[in-house]
């Protein structure tokens, strides 16, 4: 069985929260009928957009004729790619793998350790008031979903962060529960730990990104009562971060569903803690984040994939499932994800005319 032919879709989805995050869905055509789906996920924190038309035309010339399992020929391509365009395609060619064996992509590692797990949902960072109702009503509508658990982006205004959750407690008592303060490497340590120290009271199961640089990151870690967390996107990172944080956050469109099972094995070798992260993906990419932690021995915290519930629109029939505030890992073939055509066609764009509706 060959590759025989790889289109891209660019597509733009709105946020439940106001805006539209670019991806490109890509399908991955066989000369024996099976048809891999991966997703490039969110591509607004890219420098630039790509060409779509350049870039499909330079995955046919390198992948067409390709085995799907010839790692030799497949590996340089997606590690060649810059990391949400290089994770696109090898969720594709996870997706295809699955398809072909007729197995889900867990089962490509040997099997699920789990068949769901737990998730929190994101309140984005606040600069003024005017978010503040807002996510009053955004709290408390995920709660009614199922949500009880929440990762809030921290860092703007400490005041009005204080206030938020201080309104919180309030409202709903013990209901909510906050699982990161995630600072985004805004701040410098010093005052990351200030602001730590006022927040303090929420008591929450880790603080991410406290400092931009590694010292600056071990010397929050020293000063704050609560584990640090830190996007992880190789196994060299890891080891660099081995001494100045206790967490790992993981996530496919670092670099796909291979390396970063590299990194959660280097993780493990080295006693750090896990978690599966995001950067707000459409259901094919949470599902590949779903595959992900179902196919490892060792996730030690909730994860950050809730885009299937973020995003007004996808682009599959039948969205990711979360029960109880979980993300229930899709069943296979593949990703056990089927493309919708029509919202492929309504949501689509090759000029990315579409992000200025």
């Amino acid at each position: 069985m060959k590759i025989t032919d790889v289109k891209l879709y660019p597509v733009g989805t709105r946020r439940e929260t106001g805006g539209i995050s670019p991806h490109i869905i890509v399908t991955m055509a066989t000369d024996d009928g099976p048809i891999g789906v991966g997703e490039m996920s969110d591509l607004a924190h890219n420098p630039a957009l790509p060409d779509v038309d350049y870039l499909e035309y330079t995955l046919n010339k390198r992948l067409s004729g390709a085995d799907p399992f010839d790692p030799e020929r497949i590996d340089p391509v997606v590690d060649g790619f810059q990391a949400p365009l290089g994770a696109g395609i090898d969720t594709a060619i996870h997706d295809l793998r699955g398809k072909i064996l007729g197995v889900p992509v867990h089962d490509l590692y040997g099997g699920a350790y789990r068949d769901r797990y737990k998730i929190c949902y994101p309140i984005f960072r606040q600069m003024d008031m005017s978010q503040f109702d807002l996510n009053l009503d955004r709290v408390k509508r995920m709660l009614d979903l199922g949500f009880d658990l929440f990762r809030f982006y921290v860092g703007g205004d400490v005041d009005i962060d204080d206030k938020l959750f201080r309104q919180l407690r309030d409202n709903h008592g013990d209901a909510f529960k906050v699982k990161s303060l995630d600072f985004s490497n805004r701040l410098d340590w010093k005052s990351c730990v200030a602001a730590v120290e006022r927040l303090a009271w929420v008591e929450p199961m880790l603080v991410e990104s406290p400092a931009k640089d590694i010292i600056g990151k071990a010397k929050a870690r020293e000063r704050i009562p609560f584990p640090v967390s830190e996007h992880c996107n190789s196994v060299e990172e890891a080891i660099a971060f081995a001494d100045s944080v206790d967490i790992l956050n993981i996530q496919v469109s670092s670099a796909g569903i291979r390396r970063m099972r590299e990194v959660f094995a280097t993780a493990q070798g080295l006693g750090l803690k896990t978690l599966i992260g995001t950067t707000q993906e459409l259901s094919i990419g949470v599902s590949a984040q779903g595959h992900l932690g179902a196919s490892v021995p060792n996730l030690d915290f909730p994860g950050d994939a809730a885009g299937a519930q973020l995003y007004l629109e996808d682009v599959v029939v039948d969205r990711v499932k979360y029960d109880n505030g979980h993300l229930v890992v899709p069943k296979g073939p593949g990703l056990g994800m089927e493309l919708d055509q029509e919202s492929l066609s309504k949501l689509g764009s090759r000029t990315w005319d579409i992000l200025k509706k």
